[in-house]
């Protein structure tokens, strides 16, 4: 489970020790990490830890977690995150989290996150130069990422984490993981320190996709 860089999530890394299981599949069911992000820019993630309830308090963890939402809330000013469940089943915790916004993931893990078309990104300033494949694994013809997608939707993430689309992907950054039509992941083992103990990547992990 990630650290948003704030006191009150110290507890939680204290608890948890992260697992990497293979396939991401449906978010309900995720096995490992995973984001998603809907036609309205909500983001919506599971964060799945290893959590053998014989050694941690999921009690603690719980409350750990409201404690967290309702403080970023209530420096949001609004309801921006919400919890929307908590899940313990045979040794795996599950952690479902609500984002209004992509300005309200960033903000709430403190690590960079993009989320939109891939003109926006663009205009956002995000680097296109590295090789791109496409959905089959192929490497993508010149030209086409970002000159012939700029309607596409895409994620941009430097957080080793699983990418489920609502979707087709059309083309990911060489540096992605396929894992089927409408699955993506960034893997950890280019990880590099990052301030707060978060953990991120050496570089970014792009998702192109069309949207359903």
């Amino acid at each position: 489970m990630k650290k948003p860089g704030t006191v009150l999530f110290c507890a939680i890394c204290f608890l948890l020790i992260p697992m990497v299981l293979s396939g991401c599949g449906d978010l309900k069911d995720a096995k490992e990490s995973t984001l998603t992000v809907d036609k309205k820019g909500i983001v919506t993630e599971a964060l799945v830890e290893d959590f053998p309830l014989e050694k941690y308090d999921k009690e603690e963890l719980e409350s750990s977690v409201k404690e967290l939402v309702q403080s970023y809330n209530e420096q949001a000013g609004n309801e921006k995150v919400t919890l929307v469940e908590t899940e313990f089943k045979e040794g795996i915790a599950r952690v479902f989290l609500r984002f209004q916004s992509r300005e309200d993931y960033r903000k709430f893990n403190q690590v960079d996150f993009f989320a939109g078309t891939v003109k926006d990104a663009v205009a956002a300033g995000y680097s296109f130069e590295g090789k791109f494949l496409d959905g089959e694994g192929k490497e993508a013809a010149k030209g086409a990422v970002p000159d012939q997608c700029q309607d596409a939707r895409i994620i941009i993430l430097q957080e080793p984490l699983c990418v489920l689309v609502p979707g087709n992907i059309l083309y990911v950054s060489e540096n992605m993981e396929l894992l089927g039509k409408n699955q993506a992941k960034l893997p950890d083992d280019t990880r590099i320190p990052y301030e707060n103990a978060q953990v991120i990547t050496e570089s970014y992990g792009y998702v192109i996709y069309s949207a359903k």
